[in-house]
C-alpha cells in the first residue's frame, strides 16, 4: 500500500513539474521575437548589367518588373537618373512600423489584378494615417520560379487613386513595398508621368519590391527594418528587408525601448543560423 502511495506521489510531482515547465516554456513563447528575412537574392552580376543598360539609356524593362535583381528600393523610376535616390532616405524611416495588407485571395485568379481604392479602404491601415514612421507591405501572393527572368508584366499592382490617396493623406506611411516585383498596374504600366513611382517619390515615399514572403506573418503588431546599399547616384538598389513579429494570433506588438543591461546568456549562433534556409 505504502509504495502504492509512494509511486502515485512520485507522478503527482511529475506532473506538476511537467505543467510548470510547460507554462514556462508557452510564456516565454508568448513574448518571444520572430524575426524574419523578407529578401530576394541577387547577383553582382545581374546588378552590374542592370546598372549598364541604365548608364547607356538602354530601353530595359520600364514600369514592368525584373526578379532577377531581387529584393530592391527605389524613390522614383527606376530607371530615372535624378536626384531621387534611396542613400538620401533618413535612417529613422528605414526602421519603421510595419502593416501587411493581405489581397491575395483577391489577386490570385488574376495576374493582372489592380488594387483600387475603394477596395484598398476596407483595411483600417489604409484608412487612417497611423502615429508613427510606417511601412505598408502588400502581399498579392505573387509567385515565379523563375527568378531569372529579366521582364515580367503581368503582375498584380496598385490602382494610382491609391498611391495618390497614400501620398495625400497618409503622411506617417514613409514606404510602400510589395512581394510582386513592381508596384505599377495595368493602369500606370504603359505611362511616363501618371506612375505608382512618381506619385509616392515624389511625396517622399520610397518603395520595395519582390519582398520575399514565404511564411505567414501578422497582419499588424510587427517592426521593419530595410538596409538598402549607401549607393550614390543610383536611383535602384538592393536592400536587405527584415521584421521583427510577435507570436501570430497574440495582441502584443514589437517596439524599440531602453532596458537596463542584464547578463542573461544567449543561444550560439551555432545553433540558431541555417545557412542552408538563408541561401536558399
Amino acid at each position: 500500500m505504502n509504495t502504492h502511495i509512494l509511486i502515485y506521489f512520485i507522478l503527482m510531482v511529475k506532473f506538476e513539474l511537467f505543467v510548470i515547465s510547460s507554462k514556462r516554456y508557452l510564456d516565454e513563447q508568448e513574448h518571444t521575437i520572430h524575426v524574419f528575412d523578407l529578401t530576394h537574392p541577387t547577383t553582382w552580376n545581374k546588378i552590374k548589367e542592370y546598372y549598364g543598360a541604365i548608364e547607356k539609356h538602354w530601353k530595359i524593362c520600364v514600369n514592368c518588373g525584373i526578379p532577377g535583381l531581387g529584393t530592391g528600393i527605389h524613390l522614383e523610376h527606376t530607371g530615372a537618373s535624378g536626384s531621387m535616390q534611396p542613400a538620401i532616405i533618413p535612417s529613422e524611416y528605414l526602421i519603421t512600423r510595419l502593416e501587411i495588407v493581405d489581397v491575395s485571395y483577391l489577386s490570385k485568379e488574376d495576374l493582372n489584378f489592380v488594387l483600387s481604392l475603394d477596395v484598398a479602404l476596407q483595411w483600417s491601415t489604409l484608412k487612417y494615417d497611423p502615429r508613427e514612421p510606417t511601412l505598408i507591405l502588400f502581399k498579392f501572393g505573387w509567385t515565379d520560379t523563375n527568378q531569372n527572368r529579366k521582364c515580367v508584366c503581368k503582375i498584380p499592382g496598385l490602382s494610382y487613386e491609391l498611391a495618390e490617396w497614400i501620398a495625400a493623406n497618409l503622411s506617417h506611411v514613409v514606404g510602400v513595398a510589395t512581394d510582386a516585383p513592381s508596384l505599377e498596374s495595368d493602369e500606370t504600366r504603359e505611362l511616363t508621368t501618371r506612375t505608382i513611382s512618381n506619385v509616392l517619390g515624389k511625396s517622399g515615399v520610397y518603395m520595395i519590391e519582390n519582398v520575399n514572403i514565404r511564411r505567414r506573418l501578422p497582419e499588424r503588431g510587427c517592426m521593419a527594418m530595410a538596409m538598402p546599399l549607401k549607393l550614390i547616384e543610383a536611383s535602384y538598389v538592393p536592400t536587405r528587408l527584415t521584421a521583427f513579429c510577435p507570436p501570430r494570433h497574440s495582441d502584443l506588438r514589437v517596439s524599440i525601448a531602453l532596458k537596463k543591461q542584464s547578463r542573461a546568456s544567449t543561444a550560439s549562433r551555432d545553433k540558431d543560423v541555417d545557412l542552408n534556409e538563408i541561401l536558399n
